[in-house]
């Protein structure tokens, strides 16, 4: 197949309502980036202890598992190098339960290891259901939680590609003709500065190992999310007296071969750790610790430099994007979860959910 028989068929795909992402659980952010979509590389990066694996959890698998738990249509390999497949599970159980059951229990007392704790019986008859659907994600997706290198990795992904699809060989390129068209494969790693160097250079070790995404991305269309330290030690005095304290694509940790081949770069900043007041308008100095600001840093399809506010509720894992700061009218609301389990923010509907709306804040 040549390319522009290949693009015809891609337009088609389009045409058919084929080619549109998986829910974010996030409209605005999706209304940027379009969702979670084939061939698409996204870095999440933000500072230790800010919610990145949280974020992914939620948006990237949470979301997209409770849309496509019955179909064929999305698996994920997830890459774990900071912790086991049983913690990453706990705490997608906490959400589910939570939205579920409408019972906050977060990964301490799901496990009882909060200090003078026992999970009691109630609890772990809801569990036990919530155990049940974890038994449905796991034919969904794959944790390897051991030291990982760029090598082991492609090995990994090729073999299971070639599980779900065949290569072949055409005169000027390899092709990958997948067994399900429709198939969303998501390949999460957790974070890429914990790679394992096989020469001692870790720069090199995450350069190789964006160097196979980009290959894998391109052939297979599978689509690599990617989360990444940053380190914002240097010039922060300067950026604080200039007033931006927001992170940038400089801020990204170790290599910038991650930020340069991905499509999509978003930032997650907490300026309440900054001992900020106020933060795009935004009543920080009230919400604490719930506030997260999110950025989309790049987009190669579509806008970047846009921010939204978000609600982050750390102990069920839930993230929620906030109305515009003109339409709070109480933020004492969103320091527990309490209003979500309605299912409706009244004063979300207040905010049209448009590029236009939350454009002001920046």
């Amino acid at each position: 197949m040549t390319i522009t028989e290949s693009l015809l068929k891609e337009i088609e795909l389009g045409r058919e309502g084929k080619s549109h992402g998986y829910s974010l659980g996030m409209p605005k952010m999706e209304s940027i980036i379009d969702g979670l979509t084939k061939r698409t590389m996204t870095i999440i990066g933000s500072n230790t202890g800010s919610g990145k694996t949280s974020y992914v959890l939620y948006a990237y698998l949470y979301r997209p598992l409770m849309e496509h738990l019955y179909d064929d249509n999305f698996r994920v390999h997830y890459f774990s190098l900071e912790m086991n497949g049983e913690m990453l599970f706990t705490k997608l159980l906490s959400t589910y339960i939570f939205e579920t059951f409408h019972k906050e229990l977060s990964l301490k007392e799901i496990l009882s290891r909060k200090k003078d704790y026992i999970l009691s019986d109630e609890d772990f008859s809801i569990v036990k259901q919530g155990l049940e659907w974890l038994k449905l994600v796991e034919q969904k997706v794959k944790v390897y939680d051991k030291s990982l290198t760029a090598n082991q990795l492609y090995a990994i992904l090729m073999k299971e590609l070639s599980k779900l699809g065949t290569f072949s060989e055409s005169e000027n390129r390899k092709v990958y003709t997948p067994n399900n068209p429709d198939l969303v494969y998501e390949v999460i790693i957790d974070h890429i500065g914990l790679m394992k160097p096989t020469s001692g250079n870790k720069k090199k070790e995450i350069d190789d190992t964006i160097a196979y995404l980009i290959t894998l991305r391109n052939m297979c269309n599978i689509s690599p999310t990617i989360i990444q330290q940053i380190n914002r030690d240097q010039g922060n005095i300067e950026r604080f007296k200039a007033g931006r304290s927001e992170i940038t694509l400089n801020d990204f940790k170790e290599s910038s071969d991650t930020t340069d081949g991905a499509d999509i770069v978003v930032s997650i900043y907490n300026p309440n750790r900054d001992k900020l007041n106020t933060s795009k308008g935004y009543n920080v100095k009230v919400l604490g610790d719930k506030f997260r600001l999110l950025t989309v840093l790049k987009s190669r399809y579509g806008d970047s430099e846009v921010c939204m506010g978000v609600n982050y509720q750390g102990k069920i894992n839930y993230w929620k994007e906030l109305p515009l700061p003109s339409d709070i009218y109480d933020y004492n609301k969103y320091l527990t979860p309490d209003y979500l389990i309605n299912g409706v923010d009244e004063e979300n509907d207040k905010d049209a959910e448009t590029k236009e709306s939350f454009n002001l804040i920046l």
